[in-house]
């Protein structure tokens, strides 16, 4: 991996608190979904990699009776409070070999080296072991922002677009899984400026400025905004088994 993808990988922990505070939750039927298609009940090991604050970890803690979390940003880390909290990374998985029955991944999996994580996912779970990936968007608004506002926004991302990977699900075509299944669910949130600037400052070309200058930019933009705004916000479900 990369220095500079590395740093925008690891830039979360910079906003390690505002990040757990508001980013939009998971979703509970995309979660209950995934269960359900991968034919997990209560007896399931499970794995939350990359669990970042634990947001998720949380979620399968109410589900499961043994959870693990994988993370490797300290700051990240330090805020899980349910499961087994481990350091480690996805192509590293501190864990026995067909130890888990599932692994789950939140938000992440565009950050991973994809072939040396599927092969170390596929490593760690037992025969026929799930995998379920959730994705979440939710950067539009309705109203659409300014020009200008979304010019200042957009900025710090489009400098960053040489310092990320291709597509991941790419990686799964000749993998020891069975093709990806993909679902989408949706839902909405209406914030005012000061919440949405908070959750655009979660994303990972943001939170990776320094604190000086992303507290000048969100000055300057939020001089342009006003009222509440309606986030359309779009789940994505990946999931697939161990091939027989």
């Amino acid at each position: 991996m990369g220095d500079s993808h590395l740093r925008l990988a690891r830039s979360f922990g910079n906003v390690a608190e505002t990040y757990h505070r508001v980013r939009p939750g998971y979703s509970q039927e995309v979660i209950d979904r995934a269960l359900s298609v991968l034919g997990l009940d209560a007896r399931a090991s499970v794995l939350d990699l990359a669990a970042g604050t634990g947001r998720l970890t949380s979620e399968l803690a109410q589900r499961f009776t043994r959870v693990i979390a994988v993370e490797p940003d300290d700051a990240m880390r330090a805020l899980i409070v349910d499961g087994e909290v481990l350091a480690g990374a996805a192509e590293a998985i501190p864990l026995d070999g067909a130890s888990v029955d599932a692994v789950f991944v939140g938000e992440a999996f565009h950050w991973f080296e994809a072939a040396d994580a599927i092969a170390e996912i596929a490593r760690v779970l037992r025969p026929r072991g799930g995998l379920a990936v959730i994705s979440t968007h939710w950067w539009e608004t309705e109203p659409p922002l300014g020009d200008a506002a979304l010019q200042l926004l957009s900025g710090p991302y489009e400098r960053s677009l040489g310092h990320r990977k291709p597509p991941w699900d790419n990686a799964f075509a000749e993998s020891p899984f069975e093709p990806l299944q993909l679902e989408g669910f949706e839902e909405e949130l209406v914030v005012d400026v000061d919440e949405l600037l908070e959750l655009y400052s979660t994303t990972s070309s943001l939170a990776a400025l320094p604190h000086e200058e992303r507290a000048e930019l969100f000055a300057d933009v939020r001089r342009l905004l006003a009222g509440s705004y309606r986030l359309p916000v779009k789940h994505e479900l990946a999931w697939t088994r161990l091939a027989a």
